[in-house]
């Protein structure tokens, strides 16, 4: 969970640095790496990844992960 909520608090510090799409993009591949490890890990192993059953847990971290990285990506910020 720690990684996770780092590469989530470096997303937002460099979309505050006036780069909201890299930002995106770093959030979005957190929550995706987020996802594939509540997919390989054990669930004592995950940690706080487990919330509900595997298949909830990984749905919901792409489906999160897919929207953010289509939000950034369709989402047009000045240069």
């Amino acid at each position: 969970m720690w990684p996770v909520l780092a590469g989530v608090v470096v997303g937002v510090a460099v979309a505050a640095a006036r780069q909201p799409q890299v930002g995106l993009f770093l959030i979005s591949a957190s929550l995706a790496a987020a996802a594939i490890c509540r997919l390989v890990l054990r669930p004592r192993a995950a940690g706080s990844l487990v919330v509900r059953n595997r298949q909830v847990d990984v749905g919901v971290l792409a489906a999160l992960a897919a929207a953010i990285a289509v939000l950034a990506s369709v989402t047009p910020f000045p240069s």
